[in-house]
């Protein structure tokens, strides 16, 4: 019952971790490649569903959007810069916290769209989407006129 799940984001993982010169940059560059500032993502799938848990911490509900099209279900966000990188006096040491667009696409076919949930609490966006249900094919003889 495993399912592809599409991800931009593993392509490039992928490209990235092959044997290229890009494996002996300094580490220094490792917290400036996309799959750090991606939404982490938990698929579950059941027969009758699929349950997926996105972290999306400092997000604010207003600003996550949720879409589902032709099999591919679409969570994109932004959030504000934060005010503490503008730091005058240069106390600032370290800053990870990221802000800017988010988007994460993941191929989910068979989705009850009229039947989509979803609920954000604590910075953790959770959906779930009811697949449809498969139609049981008992047969069905045709006569040969």
């Amino acid at each position: 019952m495993a399912n592809e799940i599409m991800d931009r984001n593993n392509l490039m993982r992928n490209w990235f971790n092959g044997d290229s010169w890009m494996n002996n940059l300094p580490s220094i560059f490792d917290n400036n490649f996309p799959e750090d500032s991606t939404l982490k993502t938990d698929i579950k799938e059941t027969d009758k569903n699929y349950e997926v848990h996105v972290d999306m911490p400092a997000f604010d509900k207003k600003d996550i959007d949720i879409n589902y099209d032709n099999d591919v279900l679409t969570i994109s966000g932004h959030r504000d810069s934060f005010n503490d990188h503008n730091d005058e006096k240069g106390d600032m040491i370290m800053s990870e916290r990221s802000s800017g667009r988010f988007m994460r696409q993941y191929h989910l076919p068979a989705v009850d769209t009229e039947n989509i949930k979803a609920t954000y609490d604590k910075g953790v966006l959770q959906i779930d989407l009811p697949k449809l249900e498969k139609k049981t094919d008992t047969g069905h003889h045709v006569d040969i006129n």
